[in-house]
């Protein structure tokens, strides 16, 4: 016997209908109940928005380190507004408070004073590791003349060559010999 294919059934033309509007009614719910909330987001970073429309480099380091600590200074805001009352009127004292706005824009000028600063303490520190890295490499190479005896050792110093040689044929052929 053959078999008849199965074909599945395709859900009623009302029911499409009604999780439209349910989704609908939901979204409207949600976008009622955080209007407070977003009266202070949008205030609260405006310094983040600033930080992403004058980058310049790649990626958002400054959007990212500005606004995590913009929204570090505001969370303690938002969370009074969510406990206390979450209304457009609440949200409105908060955006009203010097206290707020001490905190809120403190914390994100923290946070371009930390992207300002950063590259210099990374720079100085990896400054320091490659010094520190060159006295070890030093000291293993006086440690390998010591033991293989004065043929191992190669000191290469382009600059002192360059003035002793004198000519242009001295200074191609030692930026052949450096491309080697």
């Amino acid at each position: 016997m053959a078999k008849v294919p199965v074909r599945p059934m395709a859900a009623p033309a009302g029911k499409a209908r009604s999780n439209a509007f349910l989704y609908v009614l939901l979204a409207a719910g949600i976008s009622f109940a955080i209007i407070p909330t977003i009266v202070v987001l949008s205030v609260a970073l405006i310094p983040t928005g600033v930080a992403l429309l004058v980058e310049r480099g790649k990626g958002w380091y400054a959007g990212a380190t500005i606004g995590a600590l913009n929204m570090a200074g505001a969370a303690p805001f938002l969370t009074d507004l969510w406990t206390k009352s979450h209304t457009v009127d609440g949200a409105i004292a908060i955006i009203t408070s010097l206290w707020a706005w001490l905190v809120i824009y403190g914390a994100a000028g923290f946070g371009w004073a930390l992207y300002s600063t950063m590259p210099a303490v990374v720079g100085s520190f990896m400054a320091m590791t490659a010094g520190r890295r060159i006295t070890a490499l030093r000291d293993q190479q006086k440690e390998l003349v010591q033991k293989w005896g004065p043929d191992v050792e190669s000191v290469y110093e382009p600059e002192q060559k360059i003035k002793a040689a004198g000519s242009t044929n001295a200074i191609a052929a030692m930026a052949a010999d450096i491309e080697d």
